[in-house]
């Protein structure tokens, strides 16, 4: 009875977790902030939508030649839009964010589930629920980010009905055979990659056949064997044209597109700078161990501390087979399924930017695998020393609360985190890629919304923001690179502190004097908001522009005298000096710039220029392969490569 009442309780604890984390959930997703990537997608779902309402006719949605949105599932997102177009619902990003927070409750309930299924306690499936809940990069994306935690949630099922699977062989039930088939499809119709269950199923057959030969005989009467092909067979065509019915693309050729789809995705052409190490790169150029790296550092310290419990536990349990060798299997089986996507990602060379963003899906089973450490650790004690039991358990609720305060303080941008090993977010700013999402527009556009009230204002931001001020007739808002600001018009400016090189981020070299209020997190600059006193730096660059290099000087220098670090104004004095054949202070212009950003690429361009204007084509030459070394894929440095070439053959 005794067993009974501890096994009730516990599941009535894993019980109210759940219930708490719903709760908590619905309670933050209206206070989320909308991310960069739901103004890429949104926009798509609508175009898939009116696909499915025109019969076709509307193939916008097929026509992705930049962003490539075509090729994703991309269901969830799809929903929305069909949900708000349906019932006219007036605040689309408020019911993605509903969407985003149930999605991730599923991914609570599934990854629960999967630590009761494989050690058989409640205990580790409320242990679960909390490491998911208390790890920042996971949590702090659950509401806008509908292709990464919807899939997360598919995959994390999708495993969930291969354990029951395994479970239930050598004779499973069809029920069992179609949640599979069924968790599979919604995998594939979030992202091709889904279809890596299927390889999991197969590897879980194979296992359970190889640890339990004597089930061989079994499977190979032909009742059970042609009842297993049926239901594998099942499983097949559920997960994969399933998946296909919510995507116009795959749906165009229900057999190519998908592998098409997949092949992309491993090897995503889209190429974008990231910061990582304190060195500004392209993607596609970051080094093997990305995702590794990046786990270490943005992962907490519980969670680390469990997951080296477990594997020690794995180990130990393989090796001595004094507990149970299937539910050890089991575990391992769970370790497989986070370690082999991040080894196949490094083996192929994928493209991966944005920090863990793209593996988000492997989060669940290192918080699952933590739990079953922390579990057993503590279970050894007590059965061992029962005086380091309290004390063990103190240290680590003292870890567990790190994430939590972080949480606390920093929504709704808490996914940015990283761990106190790695020097925690002081030292990673400037050092790795911060707010790839920008969630720390919110605040500063909210600020900007109440400063402005009724007065009529041109905004500029550095992101694709526009919705926070789409309800505001009186604000006008454009697009502008931070370091570019002047030669755009406007008044007022949000920016995020991205896409600015660390250089400039690390010698306070990035700032002006246009900002009135910065905000941050952390302690770090996160978004700042700018008003511009006047605008002669705009119409100086204009006169140029315009081949008045005179008038044009005059306004920036007066417009340089209160911003002296503004580097694209040093790039338009050296620009119009060059041009009108000045070169004494085309020079002074180009040095005095590259002392405040000596990476900065539009100065090599134009010495190079410089030189090349001269016929010093050497000299010209050079100067590109230091710009190309800063930057490869800067665009005219080829063009005038290709010039140079041509005068040297004649």
């Amino acid at each position: 009875m005794n067993k009974a009442f501890h096994i009730l309780s516990a599941q009535n604890g894993f019980a109210a977790i759940l219930i708490l984390a719903a709760i908590l959930l619905g309670f933050m997703a209206p206070k989320a902030a909308v991310n960069v990537d739901e103004q890429l997608h949104y926009p798509h779902a609508k175009k898939v939508v009116n696909w499915y309402f025109t019969l076709g006719e509307d193939r916008s949605c097929l026509d992705t030649p930049k962003s490539n949105l075509k090729y994703y599932g991309q269901s969830v997102d799809n929903l929305t839009a069909l949900i708000n177009r349906v019932f006219s619902i007036e605040n689309e990003f408020l019911l993605r964010h509903y969407a985003g927070a149930f999605f991730f409750w599923l991914l609570l309930l599934f990854s629960g589930m999967i630590a009761r299924k494989v050690t058989g306690s409640y205990q580790v499936a409320t242990i679960t629920v909390l490491t998911l809940l208390l790890m920042p990069r996971l949590f702090g994306q659950a509401f806008g980010n509908l292709k990464d935690i919807p899939f997360a949630t598919g995959y994390t099922a999708g495993i969930f009905m291969i354990i029951q699977f395994l479970k239930e062989m050598p004779r499973p039930r069809w029920r069992t055979a179609v949640f599979l088939g069924l968790a599979i499809a919604f995998t594939v119709s979030v992202r091709a990659g889904g279809f890596i269950l299927f390889g999991y199923l197969a590897l879980g057959i194979f296992t359970f056949l190889f640890w339990k030969p004597f089930y061989l005989n079994s499977v190979s009467t032909k009742p059970v064997f042609v009842r297993l092909t049926g239901q594998v067979t099942v499983i097949l065509f559920i997960g994969y044209f399933a998946g296909l019915l919510f995507w116009p693309f795959a749906l165009q050729n229900v057999f190519s597109h998908p592998l098409e789809s997949l092949n992309l995705m491993e090897h995503y052409s889209v190429n974008i700078r990231q910061i990582f190490e304190g060195e500004l790169t392209w993607s596609a150029q970051l080094p093997w161990y990305y995702v590794p790296k990046w786990l270490l550092i943005s992962t907490p310290e519980f969670i680390m501390v469990g997951l080296l419990f477990s594997l020690f536990f794995v180990v130990r349990e393989f090796i001595d087979r004094k507990y149970s060798c299937e539910n050890c299997l089991y575990t391992i089986f769970i370790l497989f399924v986070f370690v082999f996507p991040v080894v196949y990602v490094i083996a192929i060379g994928s493209n991966l930017y944005s920090g863990i963003r793209q593996m988000l899906f492997v989060l669940p089973f290192v918080g699952i695998l933590a739990a079953i450490g922390i579990w057993k650790f503590v279970k050894w004690l007590a059965g061992n020393n029962k005086k380091l039991v309290f004390p063990s358990i103190t240290i680590l609720i003292a870890l567990a609360f790190l994430p939590v305060k972080h949480q606390a303080a920093t929504f709704p941008a808490d996914y940015v985190y990283f761990n106190s090993i790695s020097g925690g977010n002081k030292k990673a700013w400037s050092n790795y890629e911060y707010d790839y999402y920008f969630h720390g527009i919110k605040q500063p556009a909210d600020y900007l919304i109440n400063l402005a009230g009724n007065d009529d204002i041109k905004v500029v931001m550095n992101c694709n923001l526009t919705n926070y001020f789409s309800a505001y007739p009186n604000i006008e808002v454009g697009y502008s690179r931070y370091l570019e600001r002047s030669s755009k018009d406007w008044d007022y400016a949000v920016f995020g502190v991205n896409y600015i090189h660390p250089h400039l981020l690390k010698n306070d070299k990035w700032q002006t004097t246009e900002v009135i209020k910065m905000f941050y997190h952390k302690g770090n600059p996160l978004a700042v908001v700018l008003k511009r006193v006047d605008k002669n730096d705009f119409y100086g660059i204009e006169a140029i522009e315009k081949g008045d290099f005179t008038e044009g000087q005059e306004l920036i220098k007066s417009s340089l005298q209160n911003n002296p670090d503004n580097v694209w104004l040093h790039v338009q004095l050296a620009k119009a000096n060059l041009l009108a054949g000045n070169a004494s202070e085309f020079k002074k212009y180009l040095n005095e710039g590259k002392t405040i950003h000596p990476f900065y690429e539009p100065f090599f361009m134009l010495e190079a220029q410089y030189y090349y204007n001269e016929g010093q084509y050497v000299k010209s030459m050079n100067i590109l392969k230091e710009l190309v070394e800063i930057n490869p894929l800067y665009p005219n440095a080829q063009a005038l490569k290709n010039d140079i070439e041509s005068k040297k053959l004649h």
